[in-house]
Order: structure tokens, then C-alpha cells, then sequence
């Protein structure tokens, strides 16, 4: 059996594959949508994020200044207004579709897809009332350095999901994750504090920091947290971020290095 070091380099090994793959999938992307004559703003989003994530950044600490934070904040409200939430569901209760993300806020993939592909699919399909959007933990990147914290951060997500802003909490999260901590990629850093969690809880709007912190210590939540993690391996899941689609048809796991607008949308041609 592979040793704990082992496990984690091959963990490791396997999200830099990933990140690899999202990155020529996002090239291939942009250059069809130049060729097209198609640059909005979404595309300028992609570029931006990709030139961010493959530059010779990592020399540099790349956390955010007060005033990229709340340029952060500002995207996500934006992104979210409007739309109902449920604890960790996004999207009307009676939405024919569930879509489910299985994530590790220190997953530096899922930050990539939270501010590139995920976008269009709030927007095309939940904000449209076709499919509902449910957020459940799967701890991936966070076992380099933060496996001590994975719990509570998973929590701390839940419960800003008991005044209805889960979502606003965790597209936070991804937002504001750091790239590179002390010349080191931050998934390998241990930067992941009761601190941390907090200063993320006080940005979100109309979000009681009160009685989010009184929560945080709440086994039923905890215990939802690993209800999580057993769903996300039966699902078949192997890394992060993961999405499954339920319909009429029954469920199926979407393959894509990173899920995307269309090919969720054929998933759901395939299960309606």
C-alpha cells in the first residue's frame, strides 16, 4: 500500500494533469471564439484567469488587496442576485434538473472553473429555472497542507447556508483563493485558519457573522460533511471539480477536465 507522502504526490500529480488539460481546453476555447469574432466578456474573463494561473508568478504572494476583494465580492453578488438559495442548493426547489458539484475550496481547478466555465451555467441554466445547483464537499487539494481544516471549512460554508448565502460563501472562497504563498503554490501552503474563515464570513452581505460563527461547531453539519465525501466516491468522482446530473433518466457523472456549458447541457439532452 502507498505511503500517506506517496498518496499525496500522486494526488497532487493528478490535479496538475487536470490543471494542464483546463488550460489547453481554455486556449483551444478562445482562439475559436477570436476566429469567430466573439469577445465578450466572458472570453476577456478566461483569458485574464489563464494568463493569471500560467504566469511566472510563483516567486510572489499572490493574496488579495482590499480593494481586489471587494471587486471579488461585487462579481459574485452580481453573479448570484436574484437567484433563491436553500442551504447548499442554488436554484428553484422545483427546477426539473439537479446539477451537483462535488468541491475542496482549496482546489485550485475548482477556483479556476468557479470563475471561468461555472459562470455561463449559473447563468444558462439555473437562473433560467432548467436546473438547480447543489454545492457538496469532496476534500481533494486540501490534503497537501489544509486536511486539518478540511472539515471546518466545508462547515463554515454550510453554515452561511443556514441564513441562505452558502453559495455567496463559496464562490468567495474561490474568488479570493490565493495562487502562490512564499514562492509556493498555496494548496501546499497551510493557510487555512479559524481566522481565515472568519474574514471571508464577514465579507458576504447580509451574512450574521454572529450566528454563522455559532454553527461552526455543529456535529449535524459536520456529520453532512462527510455524507458528502462518501456521496462524491459513489458518484464515481476522482478529483475536483466533479459534476453529476440527475433528471428523469436517472444520474450520470459529467467526464469533461472541467465541466462546462455545453457539455452539461448534452448530459441533460441525454437524462430529460
Amino acid at each position: 500500500m502507498a505511503s500517506r507522502a506517496e498518496q499525496k504526490a500522486a494526488a497532487r500529480a493528478a490535479r496538475e494533469a487536470r490543471q494542464s488539460e483546463l488550460k489547453l481546453a481554455a486556449a483551444r476555447r478562445t482562439r475559436m471564439a477570436m476566429t469567430a469574432g466573439v469577445i465578450g466578456v466572458a472570453v476577456v474573463a478566461l483569458v485574464v484567469a489563464i494568463i493569471v494561473s500560467s504566469s511566472g508568478g510563483h516567486k510572489k504572494n499572490t493574496r488579495l488587496s482590499g480593494g481586489q476583494k471587494a471587486a471579488a465580492v461585487r462579481a459574485v453578488q452580481a453573479e448570484l442576485a436574484g437567484i433563491p438559495q436553500h442551504g447548499n442548493v442554488l436554484g428553484k426547489a422545483s427546477a426539473p434538473i439537479t446539477l451537483t458539484e462535488y468541491g475542496d475550496l482549496v482546489c485550485p481547478i475548482c477556483r479556476d472553473f468557479a470563475v471561468t466555465t461555472e459562470p455561463p451555467i449559473i447563468s444558462g441554466l439555473v437562473r433560467t429555472g432548467k436546473a438547480k445547483l447543489v454545492f457538496r464537499g469532496f476534500e481533494t487539494a486540501s490534503q497537501s497542507a489544509n486536511a486539518s481544516e478540511y472539515v471546518a471549512t466545508q462547515v463554515a460554508a454550510r453554515s452561511a447556508g443556514l441564513q441562505g448565502l452558502e453559495w455567496n460563501y463559496v464562490l468567495l472562497v474561490y474568488h479570493e483563493q490565493p495562487q502562490n504563498l512564499n514562492g509556493q503554490p498555496a494548496e501546499t501552503v497551510s493557510y487555512i485558519t479559524p481566522a481565515y474563515l472568519q474574514g471571508i464570513a464577514k465579507q458576504v452581505p447580509h451574512l450574521s457573522p454572529v450566528s454563522w460563527q455559532s454553527h461552526l461547531a455543529d456535529q449535524a453539519l459536520a456529520n453532512d460533511v462527510t455524507l458528502d465525501g462518501q456521496a462524491a466516491l459513489a458518484s464515481g468522482a476522482q478529483g475536483t471539480p466533479a459534476v453529476t446530473v440527475t433528471g428523469p433518466k436517472g444520474t450520470a457523472l459529467d467526464t469533461e477536465a472541467i465541466p462546462t456549458l455545453a457539455g452539461l447541457q448534452a448530459l441533460i439532452a441525454q437524462l430529460s
